[in-house]
């Protein structure tokens, strides 16, 4: 997950244009030995996929990769099984056994056959090895096909976004997220498009584009009122400039007034920005450029602005 508490279930939105667990039946090259395993004569074809299906929604995930190996060894020249044994290893964090098996089903499908959903969760298994050349390829190659059939997933965008942004080629990712954002709002997604415009926004930052950034993050801030994300940015930003006054109140409304850290009602008060104290965490999970996530740093630990 690269948002935190801005989203969640990435690896299913990305997969938007193939639905996990479709049908599909094709003619391909025989699977490797290994993966032909003892079904153990007890339970029918129907019987596993319904099975398999349950532990996924389930979120068992190790028992869904269980029977997916065991479908596998039922219908070896099938490149669907291998696709979402695939999907289930991206959940398990498993990338590299992921990205075999998303490699396998590709070469096992029709030559004239591309399946959307292997391309964008494969994209997301490069990621997780932080492999952003890999991730850039195969989400260009399944935004370029989306375009074709009319019309990409924001989702892609968005991740693209991030890839482009890991390789420090900040001008092309502003423009994947300023595209993300517009085709959320299309969609009446809200929350979509205030993480694609949270994006834009640290971009822009990245970019040495202050005062455009100031003004995207005051315009997500007041659109998401519950959002800490733009306000923990604000107050960054602000210290940055020498404006500690405006810099406190941003990050006292973010940690006190929409998070107060209070999880039951009469509880403690606990750290409601921990995360953003955190510099690994804002910049490795939350993906925050480095100067933004040096700039919080600077905040929080009292320094004198770096760029100062």
């Amino acid at each position: 997950d690269d948002n935190g508490s801005l989203g969640g279930g990435r690896r299913d939105l990305l997969a938007g244009c193939v639905a996990l667990f479709s049908g599909l039946a094709l003619n391909a090259p025989a699977a490797d030995a290994a993966d032909i395993v003892d079904t153990g004569g007890y339970m029918s074809f129907e019987d596993l996929e319904a099975r398999a299906r349950a532990a996924y929604r389930g979120k068992r995930l190790d028992e869904a990769k269980d029977l997916l190996t065991r479908i596998i060894g039922m219908e070896p020249e099938d490149g669907t099984w291998r696709e979402r044994r695939a999907q289930v290893l991206v959940d398990l964090k498993q990338f590299e056994a992921a990205i075999e098996d998303f490699n396998a089903a590709e070469n096992l499908y029709d030559s004239d056959y591309k399946s959307l959903g292997l391309l964008s969760n494969r994209a997301l298994a490069h990621e997780g090895l932080s492999d952003w050349n890999g991730a850039l390829k195969d989400y260009t190659e399944c935004i370029t096909l989306s375009r074709e059939i009319g019309g990409v997933p924001p989702y892609v965008l968005n991740s693209r976004g991030n890839a482009l942004s890991s390789l420090g080629r900040y001008d092309e990712a502003l423009v994947d997220y300023d595209e993300a954002a517009k085709t959320f709002q299309v969609m009446h997604n809200l929350s979509g498009a205030i993480y694609a415009r949270s994006n834009a926004a640290l971009t822009l930052a990245e970019l040495g584009r202050e005062d455009d950034a100031i003004r995207e993050m005051e315009a997500v801030a007041r659109r998401a009122a519950g959002s800490i994300d733009m306000r923990a940015a604000l107050a960054a930003m602000h210290w940055s400039r020498g404006e500690q006054d405006a810099a406190e109140r941003d990050w006292n409304w973010a940690c006190e007034k929409i998070n107060s850290g209070v999880l039951t009602e009469g509880g403690p008060a606990l750290d409601g920005c921990a995360l953003y104290r955190d510099s690994d965490w804002l910049g490795r999970i939350r993906r925050w450029p480095p100067s933004m996530v040096t700039k919080m740093d600077d905040f929080i630990r009292l320094r004198k602005p770096t760029s100062a």
